[in-house]
């Protein structure tokens, strides 16, 4: 048997594998935003929210297209980067804290989303139905429902709707080789997927703190419940740092129900991706799902959480899902953060860090 490593899938032929997938979800070439008029154009972005992947994903859009506006509802993080905007492409921005002043403006082909969750369907809708194309980040919706309602508009309206699943298109190209892998039998006929998705940890009580000078906390807020903003005063290091490292907004949002589903979207969103994906699946789902096991940090009653100082998205998780194909498909906070793909003939893993086995 050939050990897999991260070099040894032909890229001429996974790229040729590939091709099969993306056919599913392929953008006719007749969907064009409104403004461009022909194949030199550059196109006219906004981006509406800023912390984080909103700016690195603006930075990287700029070879590719001219950015008009930025909005976000933090007034320091919106003027820092209508700055290093200005410095990159020559021209200020005009910035916004309203991200609707970006939708009544037509001058604007695209934007690109990438606030908290829970603002991701009702600015991809009014977007969509303002005549905008859009690319937003995953996780795209809280909920199935939401899901179905952006499906609906991008039908409705005809725009070009893409979701920001990073796994697919990064640079070492792991899980492209992974998918290729699969798609070529290397491994057999697919009998199960392991996806593993760190759990995390419960807080500490989080306290009703003074909201943070330039941070418009109703609007950050939005379409969920009025609460009071919540932090620690512990600061956050590393990535998405500078922000305290326990609160109920900036980068602990994922960790709450309101506005998240916590690590099993966060991280979901990339592997279930990539396993759908690598067995044709992504049009199709599973046929049922079974929630094994799970654990949340504080008690819910009729789907809410009870306690309003303190995380509350699961901890654990332990789901079955029956895929097409008879492929059983496991998503767990045990184990090592990657997919395991077993098959008749081997098995190997990935993550974003190598590509393993021995089919």
């Amino acid at each position: 048997m050939s050990k897999i490593s991260g070099g040894s899938c032909n890229r001429r032929a996974a790229l040729r594998s590939i091709a099969l997938g993306a056919a599913a979800i392929a953008v006719p070439s007749t969907v064009r935003a409104a403004g461009y008029r022909s194949a030199n154009d550059r196109p006219v972005f906004a981006t509406i929210g800023l912390r984080n992947q909103g700016i690195t994903i603006t930075s990287k859009s700029l070879q590719f297209a001219d950015f008009a506006a930025l909005a976000d509802v933090d007034s320091n993080v919106l003027e820092a980067n209508l700055q290093g905007v200005e410095k990159a492409q020559k021209k200020r921005p005009d910035g916004y804290s309203d991200y609707r002043k970006i939708l009544d403006r037509k001058d604007i082909d695209a934007v690109m989303i990438a606030t908290p969750d829970h603002w991701h369907t009702k600015i991809s809708v009014e977007a969509m139905l303002a005549g905008k194309d859009v690319y937003c980040e995953k996780p795209l919706t809280l909920t199935v429902a939401e899901g179905k309602l952006i499906e609906k508009i991008v039908k409705q309206t005809g725009r070009v709707f893409q979701v920001g699943t990073m796994q697919r298109t990064e640079s070492d190209q792991r899980f492209l080789q992974a998918v290729a892998l699969v798609k070529h039998g290397r491994i057999g006929t697919v009998k199960r997927i392991t996806c593993g998705i760190n759990g995390m940890e419960p807080s500490p009580v989080i306290p009703e703190a003074p909201v943070p000078a330039g941070l418009d906390w109703d609007f950050w807020l939005g379409p969920a419940a009025q609460v009071p903003y919540r932090a620690l005063p512990e600061l956050r290091q590393g990535y998405g740092g500078g922000v305290p490292l326990f609160s109920n907004c900036h980068y602990s949002f994922r960790n709450w129900h309101e506005y998240s589903g916590g690590k099993l979207t966060d991280w979901g969103a990339h592997h279930v991706d990539i396993a759908c994906w690598a067995i044709g699946a992504t049009e199709t789902g599973p046929s049922k799902i079974v929630p094994v096991k799970y654990k949340l940090p504080v008690e819910y009653r009729d789907g809410n959480p009870l306690a309003a100082d303190q995380y509350n998205a699961a901890t654990e998780f332990l789901i079955r899902a029956e895929m097409p194909n008879n492929v059983e498909m496991l998503i767990t906070s045990e184990g090592d953060n990657g997919i395991l793909f077993e098959g008749t003939s081997g098995r190997f893993f990935v993550n974003r860090g190598k590509i393993t086995g021995a089919p």
